[in-house]
């Protein structure tokens, strides 16, 4: 039997950025007064600086933990991970497929770059935007709400952490017997819990990006593009998603295999803009891809 922790890490993102708002307890009053009402109900914040200055690490954040959900390209390779990874929890670690873990490192890696970059420069332009902040403001500043620099900046923070699935052959305690082979049985129920999980994960996403690709093909109406527009990355997405399949197969079923081989075959070897352009071609593809997605349902129900 295929065992998860062969196949597979875990891997976790962990981040933080400055808010930049803060209740004021002044604002607050003269809220209420306006209201005709007490701080029990109402509560008024305001903005530290202008939120722009702070939108790019955020931005950045943002999309490293989109690009394991699988909503975002790669930061290195413009990649996506269709469907995302696959949660081993809601602690927020995820399942990376040994096959997957050179490219997943590779783009955290170039997105923690481009962080620390943002932040850098956010650094340098804070103190400006402190001063812009304490004209516009006045009435409201006060310097400590801030603190340092160095207080600011170190609430910035892009750490990912990685480890082994849990092998229950692992286990390595001077507790009872049966509680040793409780805390076995345990891990192994999970483990087999989480190789199934992830086999349904990735017929979950084919049946989800061909179902896309077919609807896409099919409402396209190239007498009326802006109605229902065939994009290019409803096709990156498919070519995408064929290169993983064998990443996300860590059983090896034949059945994910062949709907892999029927997907390239949807597409071959054409573009988006060959697909818009060719109603043969985009008909004989929306079937195709409709069948993979039927089919693959099927098998699996």
């Amino acid at each position: 039997m295929t065992a998860l922790h062969e196949k597979a890490t875990l891997v976790s993102l962990e981040g933080s950025t400055w808010r930049g708002v803060k209740s004021d307890r002044e604002a607050t009053d003269g809220t209420a007064n306006l209201y005709e009402t007490t701080a029990d109900w109402v509560m008024t914040s305001k903005r530290l600086v202008d939120p722009a200055v702070l939108r790019e690490p955020k931005r950045i954040l943002a999309q490293a933990r989109n690009y394991l959900r699988g909503k975002s390209p790669g930061a290195a390779d413009g990649k996506f991970i269709p469907g995302g990874l696959p949660p081993w929890d809601t602690k927020g670690w995820y399942i990376v497929p040994n096959i997957l873990n050179e490219q997943v490192t590779r783009n955290l890696g170039e997105f923690e770059s481009q962080f620390i970059d943002a932040v850098a420069k956010l650094r340098a332009v804070l103190p400006t935007a402190i001063d812009t902040a304490r004209a516009a403001n006045s009435k409201l500043f006060r310097d400590e709400d801030y603190g340092t620099l160095d207080d600011i900046i170190g609430r910035y923070g892009f750490d990912t952490d990685k480890t082994k699935v849990p092998d229950a052959g692992d286990v390595r305690t001077n507790a009872s017997k049966e509680f040793v082979a409780h805390l076995k049985d345990k891990m192994e129920a999970k483990s087999t819990q989480k190789l199934k999980e992830v086999t349904s994960h990735a017929v979950r996403t084919v049946v989800d990006v061909a179902t896309h690709l077919a609807s896409a093909l099919e409402e396209y109406n190239p007498e009326k593009k802006g109605a229902a527009p065939f994009r290019d990355s409803t096709v990156d997405k498919v070519r995408d998603l064929i290169g993983i399949i064998p990443a996300l197969n860590v059983t090896g079923d034949a059945k994910l295999d062949k709907a892999r081989q029927d997907l390239l075959a949807a597409v071959g070897n054409k573009s988006a803009k060959e697909f818009r352009e060719d109603d043969n071609a985009r008909e004989d593809a929306a079937a195709k891809a409709r069948a993979v997605a039927d089919n693959i349902s099927n098998l699996f129900d």
